[in-house]
């Protein structure tokens, strides 16, 4: 059992923001990060409660604003991945927590459940100027921190105030990591009782996505004869990791206006870096449709849910175009695609047809 956080007030305004001193009593670190870029003079801090000691072996960052809904089941599955990492490794945890912009009680339930969590806990209560006020920012401020509390050789860990973490989360991370990955993603589900409530259309996409996904990776390390990595990593803020060596040395998170999971794993690799693809980890996230960021999985199910013959992901090509796209990568280094729509549900199911067609004969080649 832990001791209640200590906490350190920062004067509150009302009205428009206006960005404060940061307060004397906050740490060296949070200090350090509140006064660079990209959050200086951007983040009025309201609240901090920092661990009195630092050097965990990992740390699992999570934004969360206006979550209370859902954020008690998010916590309860970190205790219980903290609670197994802790008995398989010894290591020691720390779980860290950006609540802005938020108007309900999150910060108060994160901070009760922080009296009896397993791990040492950091809650950092701010509120964001409008140039930085989105998902992407408070990811970044929350795996920030998250570096500069873990060890040099330390794990960072993420997932959303939506979703729900499997027991064994942290434990096949650290895992993976140990074994030489920089970065591991995880192909995450959808929450399945929140998912039976949408149309058919939302779970016959994402199905069909996901196997002509899997279809596709097959295909391409068959015509590249598996020397030139992936076809494509699903990255999902729900549930990645990152080796916070490999984090520092990218320069933290990477700050697109929408699809920051997936430039963080360009990023790891366009370094030179290892990534590591997870399937069903055990990770869950919310299929709710009025999503708290724009461009983000919420409102992708809204789309999906008007639609009976959606869009789909723009990374998937027809056949024809992934082989020549293969082609491309073995002799000349580069996989450019030509701006094309995504192709819609109907199009995967009958390139999948045809995926499965060049699988099966390939498979007749090497019987």
């Amino acid at each position: 059992m832990h001791a209640p956080l200590h906490r350190v007030p920062a004067p509150r305004t009302s009205g428009s923001f206006i960005p404060s001193r940061i307060p004397e009593p906050v740490p060296a670190a949070l200090r350090h990060l509140l006064a660079a870029e990209p959050f200086a003079g951007r983040v009025r801090l309201t609240c901090s409660d920092w661990p009195a000691r630092a050097g965990a072996s990992h740390a699992v960052a999570m934004p969360v604003r206006n979550e209370i809904a859902l954020l008690p089941r998010a916590l309860a599955a970190i205790e219980a991945a903290m609670i197994e990492a802790r008995s398989e490794t010894g290591g020691a945890g720390i779980a860290v927590f950006v609540v802005n912009d938020t108007r309900d009680a999150s910060a108060d339930c994160i901070r009760d459940w922080a009296r009896d969590a397993p791990c040492g806990v950091a809650l950092i209560e701010a509120e964001f100027d409008d140039t930085i006020r989105g998902a992407v920012h408070s990811r970044r401020l929350a795996l920030d921190c998250a570096a500069a509390l873990v060890r040099p050789g330390g794990a960072l860990l993420t997932s959303d105030a939506d979703s729900h973490v499997a027991p064994g989360w942290i434990v096949r991370c650290l895992a993976e990591l140990a074994a030489g990955a920089d970065l591991v993603c995880e192909d995450v589900r959808l929450d399945e009782r929140e998912l039976a409530r949408l149309p058919d259309s939302v779970r016959r996409t994402g199905e069909a996505e996901r196997t002509y996904f899997e279809a596709s990776e097959r295909l391409w390390q068959v015509w590249t004869a598996g020397r030139i990595g992936r076809f494509a990593y699903r990255a999902s803020g729900a549930s990645m990791a990152v080796s916070a060596r490999a984090y520092r040395a990218i320069g933290g998170l990477p700050l697109p206006a929408i699809g920051k999971d997936a430039a963080l794993c360009a990023e790891i690799l366009r370094s030179g870096r290892r990534a590591v693809q997870l399937g069903d980890a055990g990770t869950r996230t919310s299929a709710r449709i009025e999503g708290r960021a724009a461009g983000g999985c919420g409102g992708e199910l809204a789309r999906r849910a008007r639609s009976d013959d959606p869009a789909c992901d723009a990374r998937l090509l027809p056949v024809y175009e992934l082989r020549k796209s293969a082609e491309r990568r073995m002799h000349c280094g580069l996989a450019t695609r030509e701006r094309t729509p995504p192709m819609r549900l109907s199009e995967i199911e009958r390139e999948l047809g045809k995926a499965r067609r060049l699988l099966a004969e390939h498979e007749a080649r090497d019987a």
